[in-house]
């Protein structure tokens, strides 16, 4: 199989966002779970919780990847914590679905099918992490990310760019002698 994607190098933040956001952008309160992974792009993803007790993944991506660390430090503190104060470490593994950290998060919604082990498709939702509010060890609010860049009406563009092909032939055409 091919690899379509562009070098790194190639991507800008519209054509990032582009890709990310295809849907609507919407403000989520999410309880997340200190339970991290890496996508094979390299993406943070996390586990949360959703009213009413849905569990999702959060998907840090791109060039907010690198704003996500804070969060990432805070989530480790709120393990080591649970660690400390269960009686053995086993414990706190056990119940690590009661390890919450309330964030706000403005993202978009991805839905996602995969095959479990009986075959059958099951659906699951990521939340793609735009914009992300938490309170640090300090008790201050951090804001972290970015909001999507807006992308133009590519109809509009499309116009835009016909009208300026043929007017750019006509002048063309009328320079040249007859």
């Amino acid at each position: 199989m091919t690899n379509r994607r562009r070098p790194p190098s190639e991507i800008t933040p519209l054509i990032e966002d582009t890709g990310l956001f295809k849907r609507e952008v919407r403000d989520v309160v999410v309880e997340l779970i200190p339970v991290m992974n890496r996508s094979s792009r390299g993406d943070l993803i996390v586990q949360g919780i959703v009213r009413p007790e849905a569990e999702i993944e959060v998907v840090f991506a791109g060039r907010r990847l690198n704003e996500a660390v804070a969060l990432v430090e805070r989530m480790k503190v709120l393990r080591a914590q649970a660690v400390r104060t269960a009686t053995n470490g086993h414990e706190a593994m056990a119940n690590i679905r009661r390890m919450r950290l309330p964030v706000q998060v403005r993202g978009a919604w991805r839905l996602r099918f995969e095959r479990d082990d009986s075959g059958w498709e099951v659906k699951s939702y990521q939340l793609l992490a735009a914009q992300w509010a938490f309170t640090d060890l300090d008790g201050y609010k951090r804001t972290c990310g970015w909001p999507p860049v807006e992308v133009e009406d590519r109809g509009l563009e499309r116009e835009r760019l016909a009208r300026a092909r043929l007017a750019s032939n006509r002048t063309s055409q009328s320079a040249r002698p007859d």
